[in-house]
C-alpha cells in the first residue's frame, strides 16, 4: 500500500521499479490508480487508458526482463536523476531520468537503457496513486528530423 506522504510515495515507487527489471511487475503495478482515467504511455507502444489495459501493459513490459543486473550501478539495477517534483495536497508530479540495467528474458543478455519519465500522482481515498506515467527514450538532444515522419 502506497505511503500517504508524497515524498515517501515517490521513493517507494522507485523502490518498486527496481523489482520491475527482475520481471516482477506487481510492486510497481500496485501504485497505479484503478480509476477509469488512469493512463500509461510506455516506450513500447501507444498510450493505454483504464486499469485493465494499463495493468496488461505493465505486465507485458516486465516480461521482457528475467533478472536485474548491477554491472555499472553499484549494486542497484535502477538509477534515478530527478529533474523536478512538485505537489499540492492532492496532486503531484515528478520528472526524472531513469537509467536501468537488466537481463532480457529468453536470452540472458544484459541491456542498459535510459528513459525520460513524467509521473503524475493524485491522492485517492487518502493514498497517493500513479494517475499517469509517460516514458520515452529521449534523454539527449535530437534533431527535428528524428520526429518528422516521411
Amino acid at each position: 500500500m502506497p505511503p500517504t506522504d508524497f515524498d515517501d510515495v515517490v521513493e517507494a515507487y522507485r523502490d518498486a521499479l527496481r523489482t520491475f527489471v527482475t520481471g516482477d511487475p506487481e510492486p510497481s503495478a500496485s501504485f497505479f490508480s484503478t480509476r477509469a482515467d488512469v493512463t500509461l504511455a510506455n516506450p513500447l507502444g501507444p498510450p493505454q487508458l483504464g486499469p485493465a489495459d494499463v495493468r496488461k501493459t505493465i505486465v507485458a513490459a516486465a516480461a521482457n526482463f528475467a533478472e536485474g543486473g548491477s554491472l555499472w550501478f553499484d549494486d542497484a539495477s535502477y538509477r534515478f536523476e530527478e529533474v523536478t517534483r512538485y505537489a499540492t495536497s492532492d496532486l503531484g508530479y515528478v520528472v526524472q531520468l531513469e537509467r536501468v540495467e537488466g537481463r532480457l528474458a529468453g536470452s540472458g543478455d544484459t541491456v542498459v537503457s535510459a528513459l525520460r519519465v513524467t509521473l503524475i500522482f493524485r491522492r485517492e481515498d487518502g493514498e497517493w496513486r500513479v494517475a499517469h506515467r509517460h516514458a520515452d527514450p529521449i534523454t539527449t538532444p535530437k534533431p527535428i528530423s528524428s520526429v518528422i515522419q516521411p
